[in-house]
């Protein structure tokens, strides 16, 4: 029960790594920790979207089970692979090169903490690669050459994100790949594979979720300001300034819930999707927040500090992917139309 415990506390975002030293840990929990598998939960809900949204007008059949839950491996191997990277690349690049950063100060770095070597970091991205390579070599068996442009669009995704001579995180294009990620490129791509086809109304049921995960890396960018300035990393909350941000964040969870009233208002989904707008209050209490400035020194009980808007952010997130997944459930069993 201990490693379950573990385990569960890790990929819910209450590990404390500052009082549970790496060394204690098994090797599950490292990897678990290394690749960040928190927010694995944003990629999940980005593949549930798709499959549901395909047995929305499929229906099921138990020939959805195999090509749905590679899909969901295959795409969460990716993100593992991404983040990753990720780390790699910010080390070479000089980011990630100190405790006082901002990346090892709230979750363990995997080279900085000593859980595994450059070269290991590296191999290790390369793996999860591999595998989703693998996964994507039986869906083009499946569905054909086009699949292709899917994984390409990831692993160029992936690449440059933190990669590359210029990578996108560092010239304002970091939040426009996570939207075009987590959205058009996972919830279409996992319809396509399901389907073979890619109709627009996906890609624009899509885009509550979509704003939805944008949100939560403006937060964490804005967390992050002080840090990436002297580095010159040029996020979008960077460039627009500490307020403006927040006011381009409030607009963007405003936008995630006009989408869905949107959405049902024309008819491209049920009437169930409006399930989401329950975590309205959740989005209340985050805009209060954005709304005071950032505390100076960590508050009682702080587990990730100097995490402090993402945390309120993710939350939101959190709350808010989970509705809207339950109520294309819903949609799927009982389709009831305006």
């Amino acid at each position: 029960m201990g490693r379950l415990n573990t385990w569960y506390r890790i990929l819910n975002g209450t590990y404390d790594t500052h009082a549970e030293p790496v060394g204690n840990l098994d090797p599950f929990s490292r990897w678990l920790i290394a690749t960040r598998s928190v927010v694995f939960v944003m990629t999940a809900n980005s593949v549930i979207i798709g499959g549901l949204l395909y047995l929305l007008g499929a229906g099921f059949s138990y020939g959805f089970l195999l090509p749905f839950s590679l899909a969901l491996v295959g795409l969460v191997t990716a993100h593992a692979a991404s983040n990753l990277f990720n780390d790699y690349w910010d080390a070479k690049h000089g980011i990630d090169t100190s405790v006082d950063y901002f990346r090892p100060a709230y979750m363990p770095h995997p080279t900085l903490s000593g859980m595994m070597s450059p070269r290991g970091l590296f191999s290790l991205g390369l793996g999860h690669l591999v595998l989703m390579l693998a996964i994507t070599s039986y869906f083009v068996a499946l569905r054909g050459p086009l699949v292709l442009v899917f994984a390409g669009l990831g692993v160029l995704f992936l690449t440059l994100y933190a990669g590359g001579p210029h990578p996108l995180k560092r010239i304002g294009l970091g939040e426009p790949t996570v939207f075009v990620v987590w959205g058009p490129l996972m919830v279409g791509g996992t319809f396509f594979v399901l389907s073979g086809t890619l109709p627009l109304w996906v890609i624009v049921a899509s885009i509550p979720y979509a704003v939805s995960v944008t949100t939560v890396l403006f937060g964490k960018h804005i967390d992050k300001i002080d840090y990436d300035t002297p580095l010159g990393v040029k996020t979008v909350p960077v460039l627009l300034g500490e307020a403006v941000t927040k006011t381009v964040l409030k607009a963007l969870i405003l936008i995630a819930y006009a989408a869905v009233v949107g959405l049902v208002a024309t008819r491209f989904l049920p009437v169930w999707s409006l399930i989401s707008l329950l975590a309205l209050p959740r989005a209340s209490q985050l805009f209060r927040v954005l709304s005071e400035p950032r505390p100076k020194e960590a508050p009682p009980g702080a587990i990730a500090w100097p995490i402090w808007y993402l945390g309120y952010v993710f939350n939101h997130n959190r709350r808010f992917g989970a509705l809207y997944v339950f109520g294309l459930i819903i949609s799927v069993l009982a389709p009831v139309y305006i």
